[in-house]
């Protein structure tokens, strides 16, 4: 699951600044929804690494 996570988010990045390019600024609709939707994923991957963390301390 984290690989796939990583994936999305790799390509969302790429995405987002590909859209900043074609749109030529960071502040496009499109662009401001990619980044919007790449946060929500980050902050998933962030969640999935803090709980893999938390179960370490535990075992």
């Amino acid at each position: 699951m984290e690989s796939k996570l990583q994936q999305k988010i790799d390509s969302l990045r790429f995405e987002m600044i590909n859209q900043a390019e074609i749109n030529g600024s960071l502040t496009h609709e499109k662009v401001v929804s990619v980044s919007q939707l790449l946060d929500r994923y980050i902050v998933l991957y962030q969640k999935l690494i803090l709980k893999k963390a938390k179960l370490k301390l535990i075992s």
